[in-house]
């Protein structure tokens, strides 16, 4: 039921937020509806990318690590270095290992003096379906539909500050990668 003092037509929850916010005074609402914006639209893009990625057997997180196995120099990558990169903990990469490993898309090889620590390696399968997997995401706009890449460089700017201050990546990092993305 409506409340006697909204406004009977809210299109978007953000307006609804920033409706009830101001009303109950809690101040400047503008990062709390940010945040309620960019974690609504991780949520529709999640859900755009977990669809496309069904197709495929994959799982975000296999996607996700397969792609950083294939990005890098020589197609491996330590198992540790993945967990540090994608921000998730190491079981949740041995898990996605084993299962990408049964699937024939990765295989594990052990460090050469270092008996604690293994590599993964994509298989040619692997990259191959991490290409089809590929241009299936980018047909949908990597779940974020009417990015153009003017707005892609934009949201990467906006963003690349706050990354740094979160901790994410450094300021001078930060900067310096901003001046080559941005300067062609």
């Amino acid at each position: 039921m409506r409340a006697a003092d909204e406004p009977a037509d809210y299109r978007d929850p953000i307006d609804w937020v920033e409706h009830y916010w101001r009303q109950q005074d809690f101040g400047d609402p503008r990062r709390f509806l940010a945040m309620g914006s960019l974690l609504r639209l991780q949520q529709l893009m999640m859900a755009e990318i977990d669809r496309t990625l069904k197709e495929f057997e994959l799982t975000r997180t296999a996607y996700l690590v397969l792609a950083t196995i294939q990005l890098s120099e020589d197609g491996t990558r330590l198992l540790s270095r993945i967990a540090q990169h994608m921000l998730v903990h190491p079981t949740t990469v041995t898990l996605v290992i084993d299962k990408l490993e049964e699937q024939g898309l990765v295989v594990r090889q052990p460090h050469p003096s270092d008996r604690r620590a293994t590599y993964a390696r994509i298989t040619p399968a692997g990259t191959a379906l991490m290409k089809e997997a590929t241009r299936a995401l980018d047909a949908v706009d990597f779940g974020l539909p009417g990015l153009t890449n003017t707005k892609a460089d934009q949201l990467l700017r906006l963003l690349a500050p706050i990354r740094a201050q979160a901790g994410d990546i450094d300021n001078t990092h930060a900067a310096q990668v901003d001046e080559a993305r941005f300067a062609s």
